[in-house]
């Protein structure tokens, strides 16, 4: 099983960094997660492409560093401040572009805010950036994320339902447990519109977001849905570093998918 890592893994170390000791582990595909505005610039985005390429490792996908300031400036009331931002997706849809990567992944608004935010809005607003990508040739995907509006399978629904055929998913396996979710229940509904997914392990219902193999979550059944549903996208480890011996955690994890 070919699994890719992300170079989020080895936060707070530099984006340019991550990426090699992602590579160092023999791992040959990647997800970007950009860190601040300046890594989007062409120069830094070539070289990380050279070092890609020079190693043999393809970029699947790209994260956002602004992911934070997406409820407040993407999908907020305030329309100056989103057209003062959304520039800022231009150049992560374009950094993905010349990476090589298919993906832009976005978490988008939180669950509890202080102004409700219309579900219509939110749509209508998430339109705009698949149009970036498309731009781009870069698939903007929403992903399920804990406390935002994306953690409810419901909602899920709804934005499937709005978005059409223009909707894609990223799946990340412990946003689902951390919302509540059993995850195979999540990923049985949205299962067709998966094309990218965060891998992580759990002993539930007491951790989550461990390295994969040091829990009990069954890997084998996610693989078995989403190969039922011809699933054509990659896997991604992503596990937060936290005083984990992250090199030696991912070796690990790499060598309990090399053997599946």
């Amino acid at each position: 099983m070919n699994i890719g890592c992300s170079t989020s893994c080895f936060y707070p170390v530099e984006t340019e960094r991550a990426l090699k000791e992602v590579i160092n582990l023999g791992f040959d595909k990647t997800e970007i997660f950009f860190n601040t505005s300046s890594e989007l610039e062409e120069p830094f985005v070539n070289e990380l492409k050279k070092t890609a390429d020079d190693n043999g490792v393809r970029v699947l996908s790209v994260h956002p560093f602004s992911s934070a300031l997406e409820n407040m400036c993407i999908f907020g009331e305030y329309q100056r401040r989103y057209d003062d931002f959304i520039g800022i997706y231009q150049k992560h849809c374009h950094a993905a572009a010349v990476l090589g990567a298919d993906i832009l992944v976005i978490h988008g608004a939180l669950q509890n805010r202080k102004i409700p935010l219309p579900d219509e809005l939110y749509f209508e607003r998430f339109y705009k950036l698949i149009e970036i990508g498309k731009a781009e040739g870069v698939l903007v995907c929403q992903e399920n994320v804990n406390r935002f509006k994306s953690q409810h399978l419901d909602f899920m629904k709804r934005m499937r339902d709005a978005i059409g055929d223009d909707f894609n998913m990223v799946f990340d396996v412990k946003q689902a447990i951390r919302a509540g979710y059993d995850p195979f229940e999540f990923l049985n509904e949205m299962k067709n519109e998966v094309v990218h997914v965060h891998l992580s392990d759990s002993l539930l219902p007491d951790s989550d977001c461990l390295p994969p193999g040091r829990g009990n979550f069954d890997f084998k059944r996610l693989f078995a849905i989403l190969d039922k549903a011809d699933y054509k996208g990659d896997y991604v480890i992503e596990i937060y570093s936290r005083g984990l011996d992250v090199k030696n955690e991912l070796a690990f994890s790499k060598r309990f998918f090399d053997g599946m």
